[in-house]
């Protein structure tokens, strides 16, 4: 009788143990609802589309910049589809006061969660530009083009 009573408390011991167990790890997991394991990715303020869907977008971003850059800066190449102030004009809300390095910028809510650094923001703008700014930067590409393309012919006819 004696050891039945002794098995008898073990089990129930055991089962309120496992009870609290459990208990505890529902309890922490709804306290830890609020600290995701992803960061908070501010919702786009322009388009309601991306210029590729958001999976591919995510993942690939960086290749398209990239790509994007070499078409500009190697070959003169301007096209809107991956231009980073593009991305800004539609992802930054002109007016916020949330500038690149802060959690709540949307770049920055991934870059600084993933620790990844970037350095775009030393040249380009962080901000929305305005129509007239952009045509005016349009117009000066352009001539900067032509003085490539001519500064190209010189260097030619020079060899």
């Amino acid at each position: 009788m004696q050891q039945l009573k002794k098995l008898m408390h073990k089990s129930f011991v055991a089962l309120v143990g496992s009870a609290l167990l459990a208990f505890s790890a529902v309890s922490s997991a709804d306290s830890d609802e609020s600290k995701s394991f992803m960061p908070d990715i501010p919702e786009p303020e322009g388009k309601t589309e991306c210029v590729r869907p958001e999976d591919e977008m995510r993942k690939n971003h960086m290749t398209y910049i990239l790509h994007q850059r070499k078409e500009t800066m190697h070959k003169g190449i301007r096209t809107e589809t991956f231009a980073l102030h593009e991305c800004i004009n539609c992802h930054i809300d002109k007016d916020s006061k949330v500038r690149y390095g802060d959690d709540k910028y949307f770049c920055s809510s991934c870059h600084n969660y993933a620790g990844v650094t970037i350095d775009c923001f030393e040249c380009h703008n962080d901000r929305p530009s305005d129509e007239e700014a952009e045509h005016e930067h349009t117009l000066l590409n352009s001539n900067a083009k032509q003085s490539y393309a001519d500064a190209s012919v010189k260097g030619a006819s020079n060899e």
